[in-house]
């Protein structure tokens, strides 16, 4: 395989683009705990809250489904207490 100026380039720019997003990976990470500790809640509460708002906005209809679910469980759960 012979790697000419141009695809050493674009595999460069690829190197680049990835440790940049890493770098935002980790920030974001950083923000999302520092989120969490202000609210008093673990970082994967905030995490599934960030997920759902994005589900909701791709998709829509994500929190009803949502709902539906736990109103399922809440109901198995009261019918263990009968």
């Amino acid at each position: 395989m012979q790697v000419d100026a141009k695809s050493k380039e674009a595999i460069e720019d690829i190197i680049n683009r990835r440790v940049g997003i890493a770098s935002l990976q980790a920030q974001i990470k950083e923000d999302i705990q520092a989120v969490a500790e202000s609210l008093g809640v673990k970082a994967a509460y905030v995490n599934r809250i960030i997920t759902l708002v994005e589900k909701e906005r791709a998709k829509g209809d994500i929190l009803s489904g949502e709902r539906d679910i736990i109103e399922a469980v809440e109901i198995l759960l009261a019918q263990d207490g009968d």
